[in-house]
């Protein structure tokens, strides 16, 4: 791929491999740098995956926002699916924290702020993520985040609904998702939660390797919670406060909309 053309697209470098696809940096015919996402060809005939990247991208289509990457479309390139979006200048949320980023802690509450206006965004325009995790949040050099990756997005139901299949990584994920119950947004709050909290402290709330053992942590949520200053002292008690708010093991103690974490962050 590196040095020849896809889909009217020059391939500069291949920056990294996810689950789903291959992601290239591209320029276009106006030499504008862009990213392309190529589902991986282990998956050229794979029905359902090839229906989930394309569900991502009609996702994409619908949201409009500084804290949403940017979509400029997608198609089909001798038989390889792929989706053209806004290149970012710097590293996801992950590999930040992994890095010790100073700035991090310097530009938090613009980095929460932000994560936060781009999810809710995504929750007024009908959808849930249910992916919600460092690695799906870019950081550029601004500290203006920019939430990617749609493909496990469903419909934002009216009530709480089952989620067909389990997806995500299971330690960003709501107990109510691990235990199969019915979701709604507050379950995107959540995982906002536990990704603020690692973003502050470089920690996760709990810790375990399976869905049977986190969950087990969930009985005794509370026992196993540390409040984020009790690693960090110095962190803000009002952005610790939200971020314990949107811990809260029962959805109804939690935030009901992501709209109101932005207004307490803003506060």
């Amino acid at each position: 791929m590196i040095g020849t053309t896809f889909a009217n697209y020059t391939v500069l470098e291949k920056i990294n491999r996810g689950g789903m696809a291959d992601i290239y940096l591209v320029t276009d015919k106006l030499d504008q740098r862009l990213v392309l996402r190529v589902l991986l060809p282990e998956f050229r005939f794979h029905w359902g995956r090839k229906r989930q990247f394309k569900w991502g991208c009609r996702v994409m289509q619908q949201l409009d926002h500084p804290n949403v990457v940017h979509y400029y479309g997608h198609g089909c390139f001798h038989g390889l699916w792929y989706a053209v979006i806004e290149c970012v200048d710097g590293p996801n949320l992950k590999e930040a924290i992994l890095r010790n980023d100073a700035n991090l802690r310097a530009n938090q509450l613009k980095m929460l702020t932000s994560m936060a206006a781009g999810l809710a965004h995504v929750h007024e325009r009908g959808f849930l993520h249910l992916d919600f995790k460092p690695e799906n949040i870019l950081v550029p050099k601004t500290y203006d985040a920019k939430l990617v990756d749609f493909d496990l997005a469903i419909p934002r139901p009216s009530r709480p609904r089952k989620a067909s299949i389990l997806s995500g990584t299971p330690l960003y994920l709501a107990p109510e998702q691990l235990a199969r119950q019915p979701v709604d947004e507050r379950a995107d709050i959540f995982s906002f939660g536990v990704t603020a909290y690692e973003m502050l402290t470089g920690k996760k709330p709990i810790a375990g390797n399976t869905r049977d053992e986190i969950l087990k942590k969930y009985v005794d949520f509370n026992a196993h919670l540390r409040p984020p200053r009790t690693l960090v002292p110095d962190i803000p008690h009002a952005i610790e406060r939200v971020i314990l708010k949107c811990l809260e093991k029962e959805p109804d103690r939690r935030y009901p909309a992501m709209s109101l974490v932005v207004r307490d962050l803003q506060t």
